[in-house]
């Protein structure tokens, strides 16, 4: 089997990094995060509508490009790299979850970038008489949304973001907001089963793995960056031997992490059945890998990366808020037990 990316996902790869230099430098970033709720319209306007981004994953008869799962992964990950302040994630996800639902007419505004779209994750929800009742806390860019998916214990549904009450607010991670939706009687749609609900919550989970995987990536890089130019005692930091251990050993947990990550990707495209498991490790290998080396990066770089002004401390915030989406490592660690007693 051939693990390489192919040239296709490199170039993929490179023009989110493109992207990335271009309209989502730190600067600019800070310069969006210092607006109402941190969201940059022009750089969703263009790696949603004219880079298609969103559809990346979405099979041709939905309206995307007929790629794979991993495709997406790569896309997302250069993302994160970046911290974009935008849904890409929430809609990625989602316009995945619809299109393997069978609701492409759904699915296509939301590839083609003219909707925002949110999954929300809603187990406490309950579908009783035509409707759906409860609420639902954290949902990733839900404020944003035009269409929420509702993934529950009774199926998956979905809605116009303007049926129901959905208030958003900051969170830890400065970049993504998150809200709070609330359900009373609500109609919505029912698009799949409690197995299609289960799938979309998964791929959610590996989504959020490889997207901390590249901001974890992106903190290595430039802890390394510094050893190598900060001197000290007359010498680069990065010859003493004590912080080249420390920096390799951030190296061997990145790459673990990431080809956990991209297993489970690959499994989202390609073998399903693995996925109940894989999902839910991806998201605590890489979530915690992700925590240590962005807490890392803060202690490396010395008294400037504990500054406001550094963005060691955003990378930091986006890790810990990622590990903590969807329940910490010792819960994800748990259903995997559970799923692969069910499985094995």
């Amino acid at each position: 089997m051939d693990f390489s990316f192919s040239s296709e996902q490199q170039d993929l790869r490179a023009a989110v990094r493109d992207v990335a230099a271009d309209r989502c430098s730190p600067a600019r970033l800070r310069e969006v995060l210092d607006n109402h709720d941190g969201y940059d319209a022009d750089l969703w306007s263009l790696v949603a509508r004219e880079l298609g981004l969103v559809g990346v994953a979405v099979s041709e008869a939905s309206g995307g490009m007929g790629g794979s799962f991993v495709d997406a992964a790569v896309a997302l990950e250069a993302a994160g790299a970046a911290l974009f302040p935008v849904p890409l994630l929430s809609s990625v996800v989602t316009a995945v979850a619809l299109d393997r639902a069978g609701a492409g007419d759904l699915a296509a505004p939301v590839a083609a970038g003219e909707w925002v779209a949110a999954l929300v994750v809603a187990p406490t929800v309950m579908a009783t008489g035509g409707g759906l009742s409860g609420v639902a806390a954290h949902v990733v860019d839900g404020h944003r949304a035009d269409l929420l998916v509702v993934a529950s214990s009774d199926g998956l549904f979905a809605l116009e973001a303007s049926a129901a009450s959905v208030v958003g607010a900051p969170s830890l991670d400065l970049t993504r907001w998150q809200a709070t939706v609330t359900f009373d009687g609500t109609a919505a749609r029912q698009i799949g089963d409690a197995e299609a609900s289960a799938r979309a919550v998964d791929l959610l989970r590996v989504g959020l793995a490889v997207e901390v995987i590249g901001g974890a990536r992106h903190c290595l890089d430039s802890t390394v960056d510094y050893l190598k130019t900060r001197v000290q005692f007359g010498k680069p930091i990065g010859s003493f031997q004590a912080l080249q251990h420390r920096a390799a050993d951030l190296a061997v947990d990145l790459e673990a992490a990431a080809s956990t990550a991209y297993y489970a990707a690959w499994a989202a495209a390609d073998s399903p059945d693995e996925l109940p498991v894989l999902a839910p490790l991806a998201k605590s290998v890489c979530a915690d890998a992700a925590y240590r080396i962005a807490a890392e990066t803060i202690q490396l770089h010395g008294g400037i990366g504990f500054t406001w002004e550094h963005d060691a401390h955003l990378y930091f915030k986006r890790a810990t808020a990622t590990r903590l989406l969807l329940g910490d490592g010792h819960r994800q660690r748990a259903l995997v037990a559970e799923r692969a007693r069910l499985h094995g």
